[in-house]
């Protein structure tokens, strides 16, 4: 069934009416709220269609409607009025990301970010790096026999790891080392993933033959065993799920909680969305995950150096605004690419 004007406009009412008050909306309330020149008799019959083509439901026979999944959806693709961010809310997320100074703490002020301004779980799927290619290494002594292993990508990520050694390594000995690494980097393309392998081969060449430099091989061999989940996920504000009525009954509560819970879930349902538009709503059962029923998860990607890289996201209930919602999103998702790609 094909709707009409007037069953678009009572939707979107309904949907406005719900999310702004978490309760049932009736075609009362729509008259009296909304003006739409329409009789309650009318709104009544036109809110029963809906219901009837699957767009709105009745939770009881006595209670008035509130949307469906599909409702929402259809709201959100057809009915929705984008709400652009105050500039006053602009001007306070650009100041708490001057604070972020490496590429954790920004991972981290993201979610926080999220959470704060919606009420809702903030997400930050973190990017993919053991495909980026390596551009440079550096060794820093840090005392006590421990290196600073730097790593830098050609996304400009930077991936430090500090590795313990048994022999003493000179400052000279450790130049020597990055420049002759650096130098095997910059004729071909490494990625991390084959970093490992490629360089210890080269490396062997100078180094096995010296004895009593066999601690330094075990040293590179740590530095270059990089380990990295394409699952890492950020999360803040799960505090805020007490807030909203929807989950004040233990099953649906215990639903989100494993969600949020299990990185690998909510990583691979983010993941298996990117690449196909910058910003993406799933409704409720859109996503197939029973722990998922009765959220919605709008995401943002953001990039590194004008290179598709993550997404950000806010995992909450069906009922919430979703203008407000993409336009918080995709803000932060693009001052997230400006922030890394200058780190």
């Amino acid at each position: 069934m094909e709707l009409n004007e007037r069953m678009k406009t009572i939707l979107a009412a309904v949907v406005h009416s719900y999310f702004t008050t978490a309760e049932p909306v009736s075609s009362s309330i729509i008259a009296q709220k909304y003006h739409l020149n329409l009789s309650t008799a009318t709104i009544r019959h036109e809110m029963y269609l809906l219901e009837k083509n699957d767009y709105l439901w009745q939770p009881h026979i006595s209670s008035g409607r509130i949307p469906t999944d599909k409702g929402y959806r259809f709201y959100v693709d057809n009915l929705m009025v984008k709400n652009y961010l105050q500039e006053k809310e602009k001007r306070e997320i650009i100041q708490i990301y001057k604070k972020s100074k490496e590429f954790e703490e920004a991972m981290k002020t993201t979610s926080q970010l999220l959470s704060k301004l919606t009420d809702n779980i903030g997400v930050v799927l973190a990017p993919v790096i053991y495909n980026n290619i390596v551009k440079e290494i550096q060794f820093v002594p840090v005392g006590n026999n421990r290196i600073l292993t730097v790593i830098v990508t050609d996304a400009g990520l930077v991936c430090q790891k500090i590795v313990n050694v048994s022999g003493e390594i000179n400052k000279d000995r450790l130049n020597y080392l990055s420049n002759f690494i650096n130098s095997k980097l910059a004729e071909k393309d490494i990625d991390i993933t084959n970093l490992n392998n490629i360089l210890l081969d080269e490396l062997e060449k100078i180094i096995s033959l010296q004895e009593r430099f066999n601690y330094v091989y075990n040293f590179l061999e740590e530095c270059f065993n990089i380990r990295y989940s394409e699952n890492k996920v950020y999360l803040d504000g799960r505090i805020n799920l007490m807030k909203h009525p929807e989950f004040k009954e233990t099953d649906k509560l215990n639903y989100i909680l494993s969600l949020i819970e299990e990185e690998n879930i909510l990583a691979t349902t983010i993941r298996g969305y990117l690449g196909f538009r910058k910003t993406k709503i799933i409704i409720g059962k859109e996503s197939k995950l029973k722990e998922m029923q009765n959220c919605s998860l709008v995401t943002s990607e953001y990039s590194i150096k004008g290179k598709s890289a993550g997404a950000i996201g806010i995992l909450g209930p069906t009922r919430m605004d979703y203008p407000r919602m993409i336009s918080i999103t995709e803000y932060i998702s693009d001052k997230l690419s400006e922030i890394l790609s200058e780190l």
